[in-house]
């Protein structure tokens, strides 16, 4: 057998081999849609790489698998989620929830609010052991464990009273009382140690004392609440009762008090309506969509005009120091892009920056006050909008300047032998087919505009506040920084399942805006392309 057959078969073994062990894991966190994406992608293989005859599906295959990777799989998922109650208190599946909620414990009530005195003791082995000063009657005394699944009564707290001499403690000689320092120094190791009481009980240690004794307290390890798979319902140990199990909302309900964590379930489009019902958001959304637009296309706008205008200018073949100009203005291209917005931030400071303080004589002339940058609404979109053309520019130029080094110059010298003005060479031959070869630039320049979240986030953070917004947001902020704040940073949890909603909408907002966008090129093209 050759040995590139060899190794197709060994690479095609293991990777069938992570398949199939991929399959249990994927069940039990129920990740049924990433699993269906796996087989897909495990079928494709094996039908494309185990026989000779498909030779066009062997260069298509890790294409399409990329694309499904990185493309299909984490659109669908972000629809996905956008379709369910996805949030902070609602990650878990149902079992995973079930089993976090029976971890839980509680105190009896004879033993809450209890402190008491505890003494700490290690070995010659540096086994440590506990001594706690419950009260005349009880003095417990033994080794403190940290796993305590397995002991048994043999290694339960024995009650002495011997222990302690004119309330001295009198431990066994072949122990050694820690005091202060030593105590301070294993603080994080004492944290995780108990004395057991019994099988459902248990003393930790509360406070270390440097001076004085430590105290501690009583811990009963009974179980809060246990599920009933069978009616699925969760009884409350404590309460004596039964839990309400509410589908809809994925959460068990005691006692009209939901349990948390709750459960992930399928809520349909409730993400939806919820941006459009809710008069809180509805307002708010409607500002920030509007200026969304505006600064996504006045920076189109800002950034390819004076692009094209540099282009224009040094599209001269006497000009000297050329390709000097040319390197100055690709600079703010190649300075990363998160250090000019905060080089921008100092330079726009209302109080110290020194853009104001170089133009204050001009404002004192014109009689006006100093744009209060980052303070009011109008200053703060003109920073944006000024910072985002500076960060745009260089790269409008340097497409404009490769589109127009490939126009034909027959055109332009035919144009001039008819007499045509410079004027119109430019509005009748050069824009046109300049637009021709740039327009799915732009169009991919708007949408990263539409989504430019890094910048609004490092200039403005979204602000200033809109007043009287019942939902954080500011006058600089976009769809998408505004997404950010109503889902992740609006101090109610992540909200992941609204934030998807949004998410979809703002692909469907720019997927049209881009189809209309390239609907209008092939127009372009079949008007100027045979020119």
């Amino acid at each position: 057998m050759k040995t590139s057959l060899i190794i197709k078969y060994l690479v095609l073994g293991v990777i069938n081999s992570l398949y199939i062990f991929s399959i249990p894991l994927a069940i039990s966190i129920e990740a049924w849609f990433l699993l269906s994406i796996l087989s897909v992608g495990i079928i494709l293989i094996n039908y494309t790489y185990l026989s000779s005859k498909r030779i066009h599906l062997k260069f298509l295959t890790p294409g399409i698998l990329v694309m499904i990777a990185f493309v299909i799989f984490p659109a669908f998922f972000n629809f996905y989620v956008s379709l369910t109650n996805w949030q902070t208190g609602h990650i878990l599946n149902k079992n995973q929830a079930i089993q976090r909620i029976e971890e839980r414990t509680f105190v009896d009530d004879s033993l809450k609010n209890i402190e008491f005195d505890i003494f700490v003791f290690i070995d010659s082995d540096e086994n440590l052991f506990f001594l706690a000063d419950i009260d005349d009657n009880n003095k417990l005394f033994g080794q403190a464990f940290m796993n305590l699944e397995n002991l048994d009564s043999n290694n339960y707290a024995k009650n002495d009273l011997t222990l302690f001499s004119n309330g001295v403690p009198q431990p066994p000689s072949n122990l050694r009382e820690l005091k202060g320092k030593e105590l301070i120094a294993i603080s994080k190791q004492l944290e995780d140690l108990s004395l057991a009481v019994d099988q459902t009980t248990i003393i930790k240690l509360k406070t270390i004392s440097v001076f004085g004794n430590s105290k501690g307290y009583f811990l009963a390890n009974e179980k809060k609440y246990s599920y009933d798979e069978k009616n699925d319902l969760l009884y409350d140990n404590e309460l004596d009762t039964y839990c309400k199990t509410d589908l809809k909302i994925g959460n068990f309900i005691c006692n009209d008090n939901e349990i948390f964590p709750g459960w992930r379930v399928f809520v349909g489009t409730t993400n939806y309506f919820s941006l459009f019902e809710n008069t809180n958001i509805t307002g708010t959304l409607k500002i920030v969509t509007y200026w969304t637009f505006a600064f996504a296309f006045l920076s189109l706008i800002f950034c390819f005009s004076l692009g094209l205008g540099l282009t224009l200018l040094l599209n001269k073949n006497n000009l000297k120091f050329k390709l000097l100009y040319k390197t100055i203005y690709i600079l703010p291209y190649a300075i990363p892009g998160f250090v000019s917005v905060f080089v921008w931030r100092g330079l726009l400071s209302p109080e110290i920056g020194p853009i104001n303080e170089i133009f204050e004589p001009f404002y004192n002339l014109l009689g006006i006050d100093p744009p209060k940058w980052f303070i009011t609404k109008n200053a703060s979109r003109a920073a944006i909008l000024l910072v985002n053309t500076w960060l745009g520019f260089p790269y409008m130029f340097l497409i404009t300047t490769g589109a127009l080094q490939s126009i034909p110059n027959e055109l332009i010298e035919a144009a001039n032998i008819d007499g045509a003005s410079k004027f119109k060479i430019f509005t009748k031959i050069t824009f046109p087919l300049l637009m021709v070869s740039i327009s799915p630039l732009l169009i991919g320049a708007f949408a990263y505009n539409f989504n430019n979240f890094t910048l609004i986030y490092l200039l403005t953070g979204g602000g200033p506040a809109i007043p009287g917004s019942l939902v954080p947001a500011g006058w600089t902020d976009i769809l998408i920084s505004f997404t950010y704040s109503i889902a992740i940073s609006g101090g109610r949890g992540n909200m992941f399942g609204l934030a998807s909603a949004v998410t979809v909408i703002i692909f469907g907002i720019v997927l049209l805006i881009s189809a209309i966008s390239f609907k209008y090129s092939k127009r372009l093209e079949s008007v100027y392309g045979n020119l």
